[in-house]
């Protein structure tokens, strides 16, 4: 890679953190693209040229929000680990992603515009969690398997991954409350692995998990 390149490369990664710091600590309508320059250091000639818009700076932003996702949790079935050793795996995982300073700033960053558009929302993440596809076919998995009951997956799903953001997302969006710590952390996942287990394994109650 020449040094051309490196350079439009490091201000493209400017543009897009100053956007987050800022969408995060302003909120979208209240930052403007001269804010965006004046915070990474750039002319706002050098935004335009990299991104065409505040609108397309918030799309990369989402995307950007996807990919670390996808690389920083991960959850496949496998028949030989325990489903609680699984599923403690998966959700310290997810605690840990959301506790991450990153995190919580691109989080900051995409409520301020979904607030006061919440048809966009849907329209950038669709109708699931981030997170909850994996989960889905995990799910899946352990059915086939005989493992799980009979459940509506992405009821099962969402129930799951709202448990966690009850201690590691919405407290800190909206009370500005500190993360979990490690051993709480650990807690949160074993606690929520449990009720979910008790609602939907195939030794759970039998109407308990049924759709």
């Amino acid at each position: 890679m020449n040094s051309s390149k490196r350079l439009t490369d490091r201000k493209r990664a400017a543009i897009l953190n100053a956007s987050i710091s800022l969408f995060s600590e302003l909120g979208f309508d209240n930052t403007s693209m001269d804010n965006i320059a004046q915070r990474a250091e750039v002319s706002k000639r050098t935004v335009y040229n990299h991104f065409s818009s505040k609108d397309r700076l918030f799309e990369e932003i989402v995307q950007q929000l996807k990919k670390d996702a996808s690389e920083a949790v991960l959850l496949t079935y496998s028949q030989e680990a325990s489903l609680e050793k699984q599923l403690i795996g998966f959700c310290r995982s997810v605690i840990d992603f959301h506790s991450a300073a990153e995190s919580r700033a691109l989080a900051r960053a995409l409520v301020s515009r979904f607030v006061q558009n919440p048809s966009l929302g849907s329209e950038m993440f669709g109708r699931t969690k981030i997170f909850e596809g994996c989960l889905h076919d995990w799910i899946h998995a352990a059915q086939k398997d005989g493992r799980m009951g009979p459940c509506d997956i992405p009821m099962a799903s969402k129930q799951l991954l709202a448990l966690l953001e009850a201690f590691c997302v919405w407290p800190q969006l909206i009370r500005n409350m500190p993360s979990p710590n490690k051993s709480q952390r650990t807690k949160i996942a074993k606690s929520t692995v449990r009720l979910f287990l008790g609602t939907y394994s195939s030794n759970a109650p039998a109407d308990s998990g049924a759709s």
